[in-house]
């Protein structure tokens, strides 16, 4: 049994944890390992977590496993009165193919009643976020190149209609 709440600031590192273990299943194709822990490390620092956690205008959700334990997250924010924006969401790997992503996915929604549109960016080289963002009725409206370190990633921005 999985559940979606909102996190709290004690489980930020085990959220970092969480993190970096995704990142390195997602992004170990196109971006080297040691970028990826210096990003983790700097991105995902417990301080910078904890932040986000306690800011109101973010809604900063969990899925755990009937043992407390956190399987996945996701962040997001009201953009304007009809827009939610997705700013991350990671399920960890052994995790994945669940439900828990569409459970994430959802709870980010209803955390901002009103919303019309969700809108989130993915890097084109993570064909798994891509395929899964498509099964949840996103298209591609757009994409940009943006750095990480010294490194040129193709983002595709995704939107999805709200009934």
């Amino acid at each position: 049994m999985v559940s979606v709440q909102r996190a709290k600031v004690e489980e930020a590192p085990e959220i970092k944890q969480a993190l970096r273990e995704t990142w390195l299943d997602t992004y170990s194709s196109c971006i080297p390992q040691d970028v990826i822990q210096r990003v983790t490390t700097l991105w995902h620092s417990p301080q910078l977590l904890a932040s986000e956690i306690q800011n109101p205008k973010v809604f900063f959700g969990v899925a755990k496993d009937e043992n407390n334990a956190i399987l996945g997250l996701a962040t997001a924010r009201k953009r304007s009165a009809d827009l939610v924006a997705v700013a991350r969401l990671y399920v960890k790997p052994h995790y994945q193919r669940q439900g828990i992503g569409s459970q994430l996915l959802e709870a980010s929604i209803i955390a901002f009643p009103g919303a019309r549109r969700v809108r989130l960016e993915v890097e084109e080289q993570n064909e798994k976020g891509l395929s899964f963002y498509r099964k949840q009725g996103f298209k591609a409206i757009s994409r940009h190149e943006e750095r990480v370190e010294d490194i040129t990633l193709t983002v595709i921005a995704m939107e999805k209609q709200l009934p």
